[in-house]
């Protein structure tokens, strides 16, 4: 079974860096947050719990305490879903034209403001016209295994409707949802199984595969059956499982895109520039872009502007304007 907890297995892995100043940054910034993260877990032990029927509140209890230390107070918002309360991190458009909002999804054993690729994305997407919210996904200790996740779903699909709604209650209504690690996995499959899902666009950052995982982990069948505009990113040193597999991925949206040529299913791509394109349409490659970030792992540790940057660019080119209103 794979361990959970560092972030997809290689979130907290060093990476070379040239710059003595970068390194020395990044360096304090990851003391300072096993800082906070040490404190937290002391005072949830020091409360009893420690039972394992516990470990996934207690865990998510673990990330809200860090949250609510290192966060800006005026950044975290409480959803609710019927079942539960969970916390979420929000960045307000920062150009004052806006284009929309961004639903960010934290990869394995992580958290929403994860200074590995999900934090970096939640604060410079803002400066990009996108206004971010960056949810809570279900927890699991560090001791969990995939097969912990097989019943996320239900509650990760109510997490993500709840966000969805929220924006909605502020007046953006163009969506996109945006993944990394089993975020994306997770993203993938809400869009593949919730055919009214009031989402505009789909940005998959390091899409894994998961051998010993649940069906609703299984990338490729996910991807054939989104009918959106698709960006597929990765690091080219990133895990193997993401490298190895990203054929597949782009196999998937060409067969997703050939079913929806042949059924005329074009109006989740009407705004998306590669759609208008009779060649697209013919191939199937209905607006999936798959694209390859020489040098980045799957942290993106000293590439987070090379990410930023293309993700809003191709957002720009494919999610802007988009109305998801139902």
């Amino acid at each position: 079974m794979l361990p959970i907890y560092f972030g997809d297995m290689t979130c907290l892995a060093p990476t070379i860096d040239t710059s003595h100043d970068t390194c020395k940054k990044r360096r304090q910034r990851r003391l300072s947050y096993a800082v906070r993260l040490f404190t937290a877990l002391t005072a949830l032990l020091s409360m009893g719990l420690t039972d394992t029927a516990a470990a996934p509140k207690t865990q998510q209890s673990v990330w809200e305490q860090v949250l609510m230390k290192s966060t800006d107070p005026n950044e975290i918002k409480w959803l609710n879903t019927s079942d539960e309360k969970f916390i979420a991190l929000y960045n307000d458009d920062f150009t004052g034209s806006l284009l929309g909002g961004v639903i960010l999804l934290h990869g394995m054993g992580t958290h929403p403001d994860w200074p590995d690729v999900i934090s970096p994305l939640r604060k410079s997407l803002p400066q990009h016209g996108w206004s971010t919210l960056s949810i809570q996904l279900p927890a699991f200790g560090k001791d969990g295994q995939i097969k912990d996740y097989v019943d996320s779903i239900a509650s990760a699909t109510l997490r993500i409707r709840a966000a969805t709604e929220d924006f909605r209650a502020n007046g953006i209504s163009n969506i996109v949802l945006l993944g990394h690690g089993l975020g994306a996995a997770t993203g993938a499959s809400f869009l593949a199984t919730n055919a009214d899902n009031g989402i505009a666009a789909f940005v998959g950052v390091s899409m894994p595969t998961y051998e010993d995982g649940e069906t609703w982990m299984d990338l490729p069948k996910s991807i054939e059956k989104i009918n959106l505009p698709m960006l597929d990113v990765y690091g080219s040193n990133d895990l193997i499982s993401v490298i190895n597999n990203a054929d597949k991925r782009a196999q998937a949206a060409r067969r997703g895109g050939l079913k929806a040529s042949q059924n005329r299913q074009f109006t989740g791509f009407n705004q998306s520039a590669t759609a208008k394109g009779a060649f697209s349409k013919e191939g199937g490659f209905i607006a999936y872009r798959k694209f390859q970030i020489s040098g980045a792992n799957h942290s993106f540790s000293g590439y987070e502007g090379a990410l930023s940057k293309r993700i809003a660019g191709w957002l720009k080119r494919h999610a802007r304007g988009m109305s998801t209103q139902n």
